[in-house]
């Protein structure tokens, strides 16, 4: 799978076996970032971190919307995990609950659904082009 199509494509779908592989990577190279950032690293290495963390922001989110369309979900459901920004601890239970189960465990739509075909290849009837949602103009390329 093409790393640049994992990490940045707002497009098609994502298997939850590349989902998580993806996001081992993309920790990978997050993780020291952040603690440099958090240990109060300063000069042009915290900048050099803080691009990294916006980058694997945008990158996380991309993995996201294609593991939410895998499970014929429109992307907007994101915002169910985007809630704990308000640092309400309930909510952050239920985001994290709520990406585990459903990005990270549930398996895709077999066959094709409105986002694309099956990344596992299995086979189905295509759907047909008025059952695109009308809420995805936005993250059309």
């Amino acid at each position: 799978m093409n790393p640049t199509w994992a990490f940045f494509s707002l497009q098609g779908r994502m298997r939850r076996r590349d989902y998580w592989l993806w996001n081992i990577v993309l920790g990978m190279i997050q993780w020291p970032a952040m603690m440099y950032i958090f240990q109060g690293g300063t000069g042009a290495l915290s900048i050099l971190a803080s691009i990294v963390m916006f980058i694997s922001t945008w990158s996380n989110l991309a993995m996201d919307i294609k593991r939410l369309r895998d499970r014929d979900m429109p992307p907007w459901w994101i915002g169910m995990s985007l809630l704990p920004l308000t640092n309400i601890l309930p909510l952050i239970l239920v985001s994290a609950v709520f990406r585990l189960v459903v990005l990270g465990i549930l398996d895709g739509t077999p066959g094709p659904n409105r986002y694309g075909p099956d990344p596992k290849g299995r086979g189905g009837k295509p759907p047909s082009n008025d059952s695109k949602p009308k809420d995805e103009a936005v993250f059309e390329g």
